[in-house]
C-alpha cells in the first residue's frame, strides 16, 4: 500500500446504535494504520439515516472509542480543517456534487416506487440473476418526465453506470477484485426526499476530507466500485481500499449480540480492560499479535501491517478475551484493578469502595492470581464480602456427615484465636484433620462450603486469614445452625 506522507483515514460510524465489537475493530485498524505511518485518524458521523440516528448513540460511540484509547485527530466534537464532520450538516456539499454530476449528463431522475423496485428485485432473483435496476427510467422522454412531475411524483436521482466496463479494486487485503458494470446497474445517489444516499455522501466526503485510505468491513466491498465511479466522475482519484474480513461468532455465524456482550461499553462495564479488548480485536484477522499478553495500542501500532490482514473470516473467541482480561487485570495496581471491575461488582451488588471496614487491598491481591477473568474475580471477591446461600454442590457437601464434624471442630479451634496467618492456618487444618479423621479434598471442601456457600473460590488460607477468626466463626455458626449440625 502507498504509505505517502499525508495519509488520512477515517472511521465513519452511523449513530443508529451503540458501538459493537465489529465496528470497533474497524476503528482500531484505522487508528493503528494511521499511527504506524504518522497519518491522521478522522472520526466522521454518517447520520444520513435521520429516522434512526440519534445524538445519544453518537455520544456512546465517542465514549466507547475514548475509553479504548482510540482518540481522533479531527471530528465533530473537536473540529478540523475539513469539517463539519456530521453528514447531516453537509447537505450543501452533496447537493453541489449531485448538481455537478447532473450537468455532466451522467444522472437521471427515477420515478419508480419502492413497491415497483421490490417487484423487479424479486423477479430477477427468481431468475437467479443478481438484483440490479433495469434502467427503465433512463429511457423516459422529457414529456414523460414532465407528466410524472405534474402528477406530484418526487423522483430519486440515479447515477448512470456505463455498460461493458470492468472496475478493478486493488484491495490491500483481498487483492485485485473485478466488478462488471453490467452487473451493477444504475444506482441511487439522491433519494426522493432530496437527501444524499450513502454512496454519494461517503464518496463526496472522502474526496473533500482528503481521505487517502479507506479501511472498512468487507460488507462494503460491493459499494466500492460504485463509489469509485462517483469519485472519478467528480474528476478525482479514488483512495486506496482495504476491506477487512467478516467477524464470526463461536458458531461460525455472523457476529451478533447473541455471541455475547459485544457492545464495547458492556465489555468495559464487565471488567475487561481496554488493552485486553484492543488486543482481542487486533487478533480478528491480523496475525501480528499472538495473544499471549494484552498489548498497548502504541506497541501494536509500531508493527501494524494492513497487508498482513487475512481475507478469511475472523472468529470472535470470548474465552480468549476472558484470558486477556485476566492478564491485564493482574498487571494493574490494586486501585486500578478495583476500579476496572467496579461496575461489574456493583451490578452483582458489591461495594468495593474503600473505607467500609474490609481490607479490599488484601482481598484483591488474593483473587488476582487465580482468577480466570473479570467475572471470576468478582465471584471470588463476593465470597470475602458476603456469606452466600449454598449452591447445589455446596449444599450436597454440607449434608455429608464429615462436613458437620469439620465445621464444629473449626468453630472450636477458631474460638481460641485472635488472628490467623498462613502458618497458624496450616497448623489449625492439620489439627482439624487429626481430630475428625477427614483429610484432603473432603476437608477443604467442607471448610470452604461452610464458610462461603461454595466449593471453589479463592485460596482457603487467604479467605480465613483475611476475614479473621471471628468473622469466619460467625459464618460457620450460621451454617451449623442452618444444617442442624449441633
Amino acid at each position: 500500500m502507498n504509505l505517502a506522507v499525508g495519509c488520512r483515514v477515517r472511521f465513519a460510524p452511523s449513530p443508529t446504535g451503540p458501538l459493537h465489537l465489529g465496528g470497533a475493530r474497524v476503528a482500531l485498524f484505522n487508528w493503528l494504520f494511521a499511527r504506524r505511518v504518522g497519518g491522521k485518524f478522522i472520526l466522521r458521523i454518517e447520520d444520513t439515516d435521520a429516522a434512526r440516528s440519534t445524538l445519544e448513540y453518537e455520544a456512546k460511540i465517542m465514549e466507547s472509542l475514548r475509553r479504548l484509547g482510540l482518540e481522533w485527530d479531527e471530528g465533530p466534537d473537536i473540529g478540523g480543517p475539513c469539517g463539519p464532520y456530521r453528514q447531516v450538516e453537509r447537505h450543501a456539499e452533496y447537493k453541489k456534487a449531485a448538481g455537478g454530476l447532473a450537468a455532466k449528463g451522467i444522472t437521471y431522475p427515477c420515478y419508480c416506487s419502492g413497491e415497483e423496485l421490490e417487484i423487479e428485485r424479486k423477479r430477477m432473483m427468481s431468475r437467479r440473476q443478481a438484483p440490479r435496476y433495469s434502467g427503465k427510467c433512463r429511457a423516459l422522454s422529457e414529456e414523460e418526465r414532465e407528466r410524472k412531475d405534474a402528477e406530484g411524483i418526487r423522483p430519486s436521482t440515479r447515477f448512470i453506470m456505463p455498460e461493458g466496463q470492468t472496475i478493478h479494486v486493488n484491495d490491500e487485503v483481498r487483492g485485485d477484485v473485478a466488478f462488471e458494470t453490467s452487473d451493477l446497474g444504475d444506482f441511487i445517489i439522491v433519494r426522493s426526499d432530496g437527501s444524499a444516499s450513502f454512496l454519494l455522501a461517503s464518496a463526496v466526503d472522502d474526496v473533500l476530507m482528503g481521505i487517502t485510505h479507506v479501511i472498512r468491513g468487507e460488507d462494503h466491498l460491493s459499494n466500492t466500485p460504485r463509489q469509485i465511479m462517483i469519485i472519478r466522475a467528480m474528476g478525482n482519484t479514488p483512495p486506496h481500499y482495504a476491506h477487512l474480513p467478516m467477524v464470526l461468532d463461536e458458531e461460525g455465524k455472523k457476529l451478533s449480540k447473541r455471541a455475547g456482550a459485544t457492545d464495547i461499553l458492556e465489555l468495559l462495564g464487565s471488567g475487561h480492560a481496554p488493552e485486553a479488548i484492543n488486543t482481542a480485536m487486533a487478533m480478528l484477522g491480523w496475525a501480528g499479535v499472538d495473544g499471549s499478553e494484552p498489548e498497548t495500542l502504541e506497541s501494536m501500532a509500531k508493527r501494524f501491517d494492513i497487508g498482513a490482514v487475512s481475507r478469511s473470516p475472523a472468529r470472535y473467541d470470548l474465552a480468549r478475551l476472558e484470558s486477556l482480561g485476566a492478564r491485564a487485570l493482574r498487571k494493574m495496581s490494586t486501585m486500578a484493578f478495583l476500579e476496572t471491575i467496579g461496575p461489574l461488582a456493583r451490578n452483582a451488588g458489591l461495594d468495593l469502595e474503600r473505607g467500609h471496614g474490609q481490607d479490599m487491598d488484601a482481598m484483591a491481591e488474593a483473587v488476582r492470581g487465580g482468577m480466570s477473568g473479570p467475572a471470576d474475580a468478582v465471584a471470588q471477591l463476593t465470597q470475602f464480602i458476603t456469606m452466600l446461600a449454598p449452591d447445589e454442590m455446596a449444599d450436597a457437601t454440607l449434608r455429608e456427615p464429615e462436613s458437620a464434624r469439620v465445621t464444629l471442630a473449626l468453630i472450636m479451634e477458631l474460638s481460641g484465636l485472635e488472628k490467623l496467618d498462613k502458618d497458624s492456618f496450616k497448623t489449625m487444618i492439620e489439627s482439624i484433620s487429626l481430630k475428625t479423621g477427614v483429610k484432603g479434598k473432603k476437608l477443604y471442601m467442607a471448610a470452604r462450603a461452610a464458610a462461603t456457600g461454595r466449593t471453589s473460590g479463592p485460596k482457603l488460607a487467604d479467605l480465613y486469614c483475611i476475614l479473621g477468626p471471628q468473622a469466619i466463626a460467625a459464618r460457620l455458626e450460621k451454617t451449623a445452625n442452618d444444617y442442624g449440625m449441633k
